[in-house]
């Protein structure tokens, strides 16, 4: 029998969906980001400077992958000078299997660093955020962290993430994204505590200049959803609003720029700082729909991460409008001006749909090279799948397994939800 993560519990998920109350927000209420986050190429040498000084055995263990190895040797270069001894491990993959997080965490207990550093995307960030578990507590079950539990981290070593690309925001969230791939179709699941919050993220725009239109429409779409769910969440702030909103008129604004032109430097630097915005929005607000249902779709049938979760936004917004009007806020920040509740929400899911379009990413799944009959044969896991996702817990509406089959079978189609 294969263990369930913790948070699918009925106990467990009940507790979750009782937290995005109003009165409950005044108890819970935290913020947690990294102690510092660095910009640009001085921001990088300072980090080095500093850390510097934090450690005593000065080894550090640098992961990454063979695509942007080349990032990772001016990161090498810098600690070198600051005095470190260092280790590069590339052997990071996508959305990395539980067996691959053993596999680094055993290389790390063989050079025994007290820095880890991770340089690459949102999975190389979250397997080095795995790894470090396993590392400072070889035997650990990853599928029992939760937050509720401490792990007591940080007596062997510190985190510092440098993303190479602009979307996850796992360089300043508390959560990591793995595979188990002991079930079939494999699923996504989450690993959560505060302890894995880097201790330091590091934005260097150069580390995202050439990446390519389709990378990067995906990884800034991603962004895009986790502030879209960040500000619709049940759990919604008004520290983690205004971040959710800065970012995504950043997003508005830049990510075109990017995806044009793939040497535009200032558009990298905004998307970046975008990404990490909303990955502080999200991370400290949860994302919701957005996540649960584009994690499943995206896992079984192979569409990238940051497309998956996007093409679920027109369909979150209009399901989450039945239980709330908090979409009309979301309306006027961006600019859309009506008296109409309906034309409102019209208006709303059209810019997001159009924005979509503008990066050649259809809404209807069934656009994404899905057959009817894949379809149909997956439909029932996906959907468990999705009603598992701890994010489903943060809806502001309410769901059941019969109203994310309905949805996913609207998404398919590219059909408004109207249920």
């Amino acid at each position: 029998m294969v263990a369930k993560m913790w948070y699918v519990e009925p106990a467990m998920r009940t507790a979750l969906s009782a937290l995005g109350g109003e009165a409950f927000k005044e108890i819970y209420g935290h913020f947690f980001s990294p102690r510092a986050i660095f910009t640009g190429r001085a921001g990088a040498m300072a980090l080095s400077m500093l850390v510097t000084f934090m450690r005593e055995r000065k080894k550090a263990f640098i992961l990454t992958d063979t695509v942007v190895e080349r990032h990772a040797k001016s990161v090498v270069e810098d600690l070198q000078e600051a005095g470190f001894q260092t280790m590069v491990w590339n052997e990071a993959a996508p959305e990395p299997p539980i067996s691959l997080v053993k596999k680094c965490a055993d290389a790390m207990t063989k050079f025994d660093p007290d820095l880890i550093v991770a340089v690459g995307g949102g999975s190389t960030i979250d397997l080095a955020k795995a790894a470090w578990i396993l590392y400072e507590l070889p035997g650990y079950d990853l599928k029992a962290v939760t937050p509720l539990i401490p792990l007591g981290l940080r007596k062997k070593a510190l985190l510092a993430a440098y993303p190479t690309t602009s979307g996850t925001g796992s360089e300043v969230t508390w959560v990591s994204v793995l595979t188990d791939d002991s079930v079939t179709p494999p699923m996504k699941i989450e690993v959560s505590s505060a302890e894995i919050v880097p201790d330091f993220a590091v934005l260097v725009p150069e580390f995202t200049i050439g990446m390519s239109p389709k990378l990067t429409a995906g990884t800034g779409l991603d962004a895009l959803a986790h502030s879209v769910d960040a500000y619709l969440t049940s759990y919604d702030t008004d520290i983690c609003d205004a971040l959710a909103i800065k970012s995504i008129e950043l997003i508005f604004k830049f990510l075109p720029r990017a995806y044009r032109s793939p040497n535009d430097r200032e558009a990298r630097y905004r998307m970046q700082l975008a990404a990490t915005i909303a990955g502080l929005a999200f991370g400290n607000s949860q994302a919701a729909l957005t996540h649960s249902l584009g994690h499943a779709v995206g896992k079984v049938f192979g569409i990238h991460h940051g497309v998956a979760v996007s093409i679920f936004i027109p369909y979150s917004i209009q399901y989450y409008s039945k239980a709330s009007d908090k979409y009309i806020q979301l309306a006027r920040e961006i600019g859309i001006e009506t008296r109409d509740k309906v034309q409102c929400l019209e208006k709303l899911v059209d810019r997001f749909k159009q924005f979509l379009l503008s990066f050649e990413i259809p809404y209807a799944l069934k656009e994404h090279g899905i057959t009817k009959e894949r379809w149909e044969k997956d439909l029932a896991a996906v959907a468990n799948y999705a009603s598992e996702d701890p994010c489903t817990a943060a809806s502001p509406r309410p769901t059941s397994i019969i109203d994310i089959k309905k949805m996913l079978d609207y998404a398919y189609e590219g059909k408004d939800i109207n249920f």
